[in-house]
């Protein structure tokens, strides 16, 4: 089927719609066209963005002049949204403050500065002296990290081995610690066991010494018993057993001095 001509165009090659009433879904014939932000506006809308600061110098021309699609399509066009309006495309630059902005941030917050169109001041960006510089910052600020991250990794690795060394140095002092404290129970022991041997004979001596005084005690007790019936015998029995009796009582006396001076053992903790 042929088509209707239009000064060397198709009527379906020039029935552009509005890119702004298309987001409200209005399906609204295009009459003008932006030229820096790439937009078919109707005739409310280019009126508006004459009327804008943002866009008030922008160039637009008529239907009969306007391309068949957007000049920038797939190159320079805008994709981005806006962080604060989400429904609306960052489409400039404000070189005083380093925002990306939309026309409502521009509307709505009443900018002053003088605003670029990221669409003409990103021409070539790639090339620019900005983004080779920013490139170069973000290349040392990578190595950074990485250097930064090895030296994790290097003192992780240092702290590690710190840490064995720390516990085989405690295991090392444990042994040893251990072995002192054998060495110093044994020792103990032995004192012991030396001191309580010559106690004990001394105690077995004593008993001995304590064994005799009482026999002969009770020897001379016997004697003196049979004598009582006769004064003469008595009076001989009774001197001739004085010296014993002085003699066992001095041995029972140092037989109690040997008892009051043998020592008590006990072991006293000083590890704490």
């Amino acid at each position: 089927m042929a088509s209707l001509e239009v000064h060397g165009r198709t009527a379906s090659e020039i029935a552009q719609h509005c890119d702004l009433c298309a987001e409200g879904d209005e399906n609204i014939p295009a009459e003008t066209y932006c030229t820096v932000c790439d937009e078919f506006l109707c005739t409310t809308c280019a009126s508006s963005h004459q009327r804008s600061r943002s866009s008030k110098n922008h160039k637009l021309v008529d239907k009969e002049s306007m391309p068949r699609k957007r000049s920038k399509e797939g190159q320079g066009n805008v994709s981005e949204y806006c962080k604060d309006h989400p429904r609306e495309l960052v489409k400039y630059f404000c070189p005083t403050h380093g925002d990306l902005l939309c026309g409502d941030c521009i509307v709505k917050n009443n900018h002053m500065c003088k605003m670029e169109v990221i669409a003409e001041v990103s021409k070539g960006y790639r090339n620019s002296t900005e983004f080779k510089q920013h490139e170069v910052q973000v290349k040392k600020i990578t190595d950074k990290i990485s250097k930064t991250k090895h030296e994790i990794d290097l003192k992780a690795v240092s702290f590690d081995d710190s840490k064995k060394h720390s516990v085989k140095q405690v295991r090392k002092f444990q042994a040893e610690l251990i072995t002192a404290i054998n060495k110093m129970s044994d020792e103990i022991k032995t004192d012991i066991e030396t001191k309580a041997q010559s106690t004990l004979a001394l105690l077995s001596n004593l008993k001995t010494t304590s064994k005799t005084g009482e026999l002969k005690v009770h020897s001379m007790t016997n004697v003196i018993e049979n004598c009582k019936e006769n004064d003469v015998f008595l009076f001989i029995a009774t001197h001739r057993t004085k010296e014993t009796v002085m003699n066992v009582s001095k041995q029972i006396d140092e037989v109690e001095n040997a008892l009051e001076n043998i020592p008590q053992y006990s072991l006293r903790k000083t590890i704490r």
